[in-house]
């Protein structure tokens, strides 16, 4: 009799086998899905890593060629310039001493040293010829203007000095005229008495002449009459001022007018020898008057300050104070509402005579 297990068994051992064979297939897939996968990424990177590759080639090549040619210009010029261990030692000085720094560093210092110089001197200059220019105006001193004239502080300063003795000096106050007096005729009576200022001091009289400085008792001084020399030396002022010139208008020789001066001069450092010492220009006349009359004519007026001009630069102890300047009009006359005669300045115009004196000062250096 026969056993059917063994068949039963096989039956079972096939869906077994079937089963794994199922099994195999579907790892086996998986396995094929995941190796195609691998592939492709590796293709991918491989064909970017190339890419980078030619990029990295093509840019250290040119590089490459930049640095080559560089380097054999290099050479070219090291051949050229030096050849040999020359050119080294050359390169090492360069790198240790900087001699072309040095040379670049010191020839600006120089030349800005000088310009600076340049500058400085340049400003001093100009200072010194337009000592007027953005000054600080004492308050209460400088009047309103009431002329055709420009504002006094805007008038060229003319005056003349020695540079080896004097200087100058600040913008003064009303306190200046303390210790200063003013020498002369009727005009400079004028500043005394007509101004506004009342501490002028003044050794001043009407028709009053420089020849008659030592003869003519004409100045008060307490109750009590003096020529100008003997008033000059019983007092002490630190500033003289000399105004003399239109009743010498006349005169045939000018130089007398200049010697009496100068002598005059003498009169006042034998007193004071470190007084600073001013001899005015001459004011000038109306137009009206100098073309009227035969003596107070302009032509005059400019001849005595001519004079005086080369007396202070002879003497050169004095200095010439141009203050005419400030009551002058465009074409040099005294202009006709500054004046009532033709010969002397109304009050307002005898104001600009002093507030260009306040403007104007000198001292000794």
């Amino acid at each position: 009799m026969k056993d059917n297990k063994p068949k039963k068994i096989n039956k079972n051992n096939k869906k077994a086998i079937a089963i794994l064979v199922s099994f195999f297939v579907l790892i086996s897939g998986a396995y094929a899905a995941y190796e195609l996968s691998d592939i492709h990424e590796t293709v991918r990177d491989v064909s970017v890593s190339a890419q980078t590759s030619d990029n990295d080639v093509q840019v250290v090549d040119a590089s490459t060629e930049d640095t080559s040619k560089k380097t054999k210009d290099d050479t070219t010029a090291t051949e050229t310039e030096a050849p040999g261990t020359e050119a080294t030692d050359k390169s090492e000085q360069q790198t240790t001493e900087q001699p072309t720094s040095e040379a670049t560093t010191e020839k600006p210092t120089e030349a800005t040293s000088e310009t600076q110089q340049a500058s400085t001197d340049a400003t001093t200059e100009k200072t010194t010829e337009a000592t007027t220019e953005k000054v600080e105006l004492p308050e209460g001193v400088f009047s309103e203007n009431n002329t055709i004239l420009p504002d006094v502080v805007d008038v060229p300063c003319t005056d003349w000095y020695d540079s080896r003795y004097f200087m100058p000096d600040k913008v003064k106050d009303t306190s200046y005229f303390d210790k200063t007096v003013f020498i002369g005729d009727s005009r400079t009576e004028s500043l005394a008495y007509y101004t506004g200022f009342d501490n002028v001091n003044a050794f001043a009289y009407k028709g009053l002449n420089v020849g008659g400085v030592k003869t003519e008792r004409c100045i008060s001084i307490n109750g009590r009459k003096y020529t100008v020399e003997e008033a000059i030396a019983a007092t002490y002022y630190e500033n003289y001022y000399i105004s003399f010139g239109i009743n010498e208008l006349g005169w045939e020789y000018i130089d007398v007018f200049t010697d009496d001066l100068s002598e005059l001069v003498d009169m006042i450092y034998a007193r004071n020898p470190n007084a600073v010492v001013y001899i005015a220009a001459v004011v000038p006349v109306s137009q009206e008057t100098s073309d009227n009359d035969d003596i107070f004519t302009m032509e005059n007026v400019e001849k005595f300050n001519n004079a005086i001009i080369k007396l202070c630069h002879d003497r050169e102890d004095v200095i010439f104070i141009n203050y005419a300047a400030a009551v002058s009009d465009e074409y040099g006359f005294l202009p006709e509402e500054g004046t009532v005669d033709g010969k002397h300045c109304t009050g307002d115009y005898s104001r600009r005579i002093m507030e260009y004196i306040l403007l104007h000062t000198y001292k000794r250096r």
